[in-house]
């Protein structure tokens, strides 16, 4: 059985989270700022809250899969030792 690839794929939608987390909390910073990137409609801002609600739950989920490949392997270094 091999767990790396779930362990390597939980690892990299936490960072890949992370990451994303940052960009939309930076957006809802500037919002209302004079910087030409900045959000300027409520529109806007509603959409990156959400995008951020929906970032968080997908990095939650990446550190579950960490969480259970984890335990999996803790299980089988029990059975082996």
């Amino acid at each position: 059985m091999n767990i790396l690839p779930p362990l390597q794929s939980g690892l990299s939608g936490i960072s890949r989270g992370f990451e994303n987390l940052q960009d939309i909390a930076s957006d809802i910073a500037q919002a209302g700022t004079s910087n030409p990137e900045s959000i300027n409609t409520a529109a806007e801002l509603t959409q990156s809250l959400v995008d951020l609600q929906e970032q968080e739950q997908a990095t939650l989920a990446a550190v579950k899969v960490v969480g259970e490949t984890s335990e999996v392997l803790g299980a089988l270094l029990d059975i082996n030792a």
